[in-house]
């Protein structure tokens, strides 16, 4: 497992295609079947955001409201793209804004069908090691120009949050 890199990241105001899925560390994981139509849908829609920046989109997964979830493992995701701070929301789109803070940042290369088994390795293997405990406010995933859905050379960054163990 490699070393993160240790960043304060500031929030950022995400408009996209919101979803739930069961994580990944259930076995009853349905986040195959519910993130990719997500970002099929935002694609076909990316013109309708009022854009903060072109060159990259996230995916936000957190926990949310316990009382709004079906189960106790269900995460909201949103696939989404970086808005500017007065954008209007298109109808059946939401925006949220990501949570600032502290986060270990990993690259995930490789396609994107094996991004399951980087976050694994991050929550199973390197934060019960680590000086850190997740900060339960959510987690980011930023697609910028290195990467390519299929490819072995792809290339996105899993921004873990994250807070020292007390």
């Amino acid at each position: 497992m490699q070393e993160p890199r240790i960043e304060t990241k500031d929030p950022i105001r995400l408009i996209g295609m919101p979803g739930r899925f069961i994580v990944g560390t259930s076995p009853e994981t349905n986040a195959g079947e519910v993130i990719g139509p997500l970002w099929g849908q935002l694609n076909a829609r990316m013109a309708e955001i009022e854009r903060a920046d072109e060159s990259a989109c996230y995916g936000y997964s957190c926990w949310g409201d316990p009382a709004e979830r079906s189960r106790p493992d269900e995460v909201e995701y949103l696939a989404g793209a970086p808005a500017t701070a007065d954008a209007p929301v298109p109808e059946g789109m939401l925006a949220v804004e990501t949570a600032g803070g502290l986060y270990a940042v990993f690259e995930h290369r490789g396609p994107i069908w094996n991004l399951g088994a980087t976050i694994l390795a991050i929550y199973n293997e390197w934060l019960p090691q680590s000086e850190y405990e997740g900060n339960g406010k959510g987690d980011v995933e930023l697609y910028d120009d290195r990467w390519s859905a299929d490819g072995e050379d792809s290339v996105l960054e899993y921004w873990c949050g994250i807070k020292p163990k007390a």
